[in-house]
């Protein structure tokens, strides 16, 4: 029995199969697929009766946060009427939702049938692209991939398109609230009582794109007083560091389930990330589901669902991929890529604005809206118009 903690998200994940290795730290199990039902057989008409089901072959990542988004997007694959097949000699459309230089080994193992199509679901963080990506794409008719800013590291080498994550509030519980809120040393109701204003992250601590150092430094800048009534809460996971000596920092480095997860969004106030860059940033936009304001560096993926009017895009500036991230990553990070380096004034002076601004139950209420765009049912609408793309063998 193999436990992991979702990457991006630290939410316990539990699998009875066996683990074959790590990556990057990370546990990672041994990929599988499922059959879901159609809700009518191959052949027939899609939910509007206009065009025939197809039979989808889905590889889900083994890594973890990887596949919770792909079992997002089966269940838009089922709610279209499509059928998926364990059997990929059948499919019509192949997605292999993994990184682009396992694509080779994986296609490899399939032995998919003559004429079906072969979509690649994929992500990246810099402008360019890794040489060692370049071999697995090429074996694809298409990308797909979360942001816009993701797409364009793909399209010079292969046809891409975007199909951005689906961003769901997750249900809670009175008893997730209430333990959350003890862990946290605050009323689980917002009454009037006094309480710290918490900024709170969802980090992987060692990552170097995460930037944990810049986060850090600031939040002690722009609140140095030690009776300040701010608390910066951080829920890491993959390597958790000791931060009990830094003032002001609540640490939880204990795994948190889903409804965990969103107790953490529903009690906090602000959620902020200093990151060098995301293709996506899923804690972001979760947090943006519950009308949280969200503070995070001006670039990348996230900018897909940021802007100045729903959110606190910080400036920024560009910058080489460290040495730290390339020694991480060494087959994948190069100092010939570029990511951002935020703007650490600025970043003091949002914070200490987002604490004094009110946030009122309209300002929530226009984040969330401002988030539908990114609903289960907008994303099969995308969804299904890629995949009428991919049957008339026409970009869409």
């Amino acid at each position: 029995m193999t436990t992991c903690e979702t990457a991006g998200y630290g939410k316990a994940v539990t699998a009875s199969i066996p683990a074959r290795g790590t990556r990057d730290g990370l546990f990672f199990l041994t990929p599988f697929c499922y059959t879901l039902d159609a809700r009518r057989p191959s052949g027939t008409g899609g939910r509007d009766g206009r065009r025939a089901a197809m039979r989808i072959y889905y590889h889900l990542s083994d890594y973890i946060s990887h596949r919770r988004a792909g079992q997002a997007y089966m269940a838009c694959l089922r709610r279209l009427g499509h059928e998926l097949t364990t059997d990929p000699a059948c499919c019509d459309v192949a997605v292999i939702h993994e990184a682009p230089h396992y694509y080779p080994r994986i296609l490899n193992s399939l032995f998919l049938r003559p004429g079906a199509r072969r979509v690649g679901y994929a992500v990246w963080e810099t402008p360019q692209l890794p040489d060692a990506f370049l071999p697995g794409i090429a074996l694809m008719n298409a990308v797909w991939t979360c942001s816009e800013f993701s797409r364009q590291a793909f399209a010079p080498h292969v046809p891409a398109f975007v199909l951005p994550h689906v961003v769901e509030r997750p249900q809670i519980s009175q008893t997730a609230l209430r333990h959350m809120a003890d862990r946290l040393g605050i009323s689980p109701r917002r009454n009037g009582l006094r309480r710290p204003f918490l900024f709170y992250s969802i980090i992987d601590s060692v990552n170097p794109r995460k930037n944990l150092l810049a986060l850090l430094t600031a939040f002690a800048t722009a609140f140095p007083a030690p009776d300040e009534d701010v608390r910066l809460v951080l829920k890491q996971y993959r390597k958790p560091q000791d931060l009990s000596g830094i003032p002001h920092v609540i640490s939880i480095d204990t795994p948190l389930d889903d409804e965990e997860i969103g107790a953490l969004h529903a009690l906090c106030d602000a959620y902020v990330s200093a990151h060098h860059a995301e293709a996506w940033g899923l804690p972001l936009s979760e947090a943006m589901s519950f009308g949280t304001p969200v503070i995070a560096t001006g670039y990348s993926g996230n900018m897909e669902f940021m802007n100045e009017s729903n959110s606190f895009p910080v400036p920024w500036h560009p910058s080489p991929v460290s040495e730290a991230m390339c020694r991480a990553l060494p087959q994948l990070f190069t100092p010939a890529m570029t990511w951002a380096d935020i703007d650490i004034p600025g970043l003091v002076r949002t914070l200490r604005r987002v604490r004094r601004q009110t946030w009122a139950a309209a300002d929530r209420a226009r984040v969330v809206k401002s988030m539908a765009r990114f609903s289960p049912n907008a994303i099969d609408a995308r969804l299904k118009t890629l995949l009428d793309a991919l049957q008339r063998d026409i970009r869409p």
